[in-house]
């Protein structure tokens, strides 16, 4: 027995093979009926004719057509996510204008909820001014550089930015915690589109010539808006790993000078003041 392979566009039953002098049919994107020939051999359609979908069904072979076509096409995202593709294809098809308009809409206003905090983080971050503040204590710690500045130019003391610094180590480490949790939001949110650009992209390349030139072009404009937000969505987690980075490293610089310098430069003017 021979395995026949699922058609995109199929209305149920094969009909017969057709005689020599027909011409094969080709799967189009909307049915209209069975067209009758006007005396002169043009097709007429029949009066009050209405499209009718192709696919009617979530159990449609269109729906098996686009997983099959998504494990060739994409089996990394295929291979762990077949249910939840299966599901969006069944959401997609039949394919229409309005649903491939709206195409993601939610995920994507999800993540632009997402990206909010991402901007505060990195506002509160350049705010902290965490640098600056530990070059000043460090600063304070060295010994004047001239006898003028030394009777003229009163520096304060490195223990005076220990509070200051102490809280921005905690502030530091409350970033790094809120921001981990963005990226992990982040990470999600473009998983989530992914999978809407790859059924997307599975779709459009099944319906492929069957469709309208304004449908194809919704097609088009859905996928580019999808592949730059889950862009979008990379860079934001790859400037908060940064970010991470760079507080950690001020965490550790901040406890060295509270914990080393500090006390070392305490012991000595200790020891002066005898």
């Amino acid at each position: 027995m021979t395995n026949k392979t699922p058609k995109a566009f199929d209305f149920g039953e094969e009909p017969a093979a057709p005689d020599q002098n027909q011409r094969a049919a080709v799967p189009r994107a909307f049915d209209f009926g069975t067209a009758e020939l006007s005396p002169s051999g043009a097709p007429s359609m029949p009066p009050k004719a209405v499209p009718k979908a192709l696919f009617e069904s979530e159990d449609h072979p269109a729906v098996r057509d686009a997983l099959a076509m998504a494990s060739k096409a994409y089996p990394v995202v295929f291979g762990h996510s077949e249910q939840p593709l299966a599901a969006l294809f069944r959401r997609l098809l039949p394919v229409k204008l309005t649903r491939v308009t709206e195409w993601a809409e939610t995920p994507l206003m999800e993540q632009a909820a997402v990206l909010q905090p991402v901007t505060e983080l990195v506002r509160t971050f350049a705010e902290l001014g965490v640098a600056a503040k530990l070059e000043a204590a460090l600063e304070s710690a060295q010994p004047p550089s001239s006898v003028l500045s030394k009777l003229f130019r009163r520096k304060a003391s490195p223990a005076q930015y220990k509070a200051e610094l102490l809280s921005a180590r905690a502030q530091l480490a409350q970033l790094m915690a809120d921001s981990e949790l963005a990226s992990r939001k982040l990470d999600e949110s473009a998983q989530e589109l992914t999978l809407h650009w790859v059924a997307l992209a599975v779709v459009s390349d099944l319906v492929g010539r069957a469709s309208d030139a304004t449908l194809q072009d919704v097609l088009l404009q859905r996928r580019a808006l999808l592949q730059q937000a889950v862009r979008q969505a990379e860079l934001s987690i790859l400037q908060m790993k940064q970010m991470r980075q760079q507080a950690a490293d001020l965490m550790v610089q901040v406890t060295s000078f509270l914990t080393v310098t500090l006390p070392a430069l305490e012991m000595a003017r200790t020891q002066q003041d005898r």
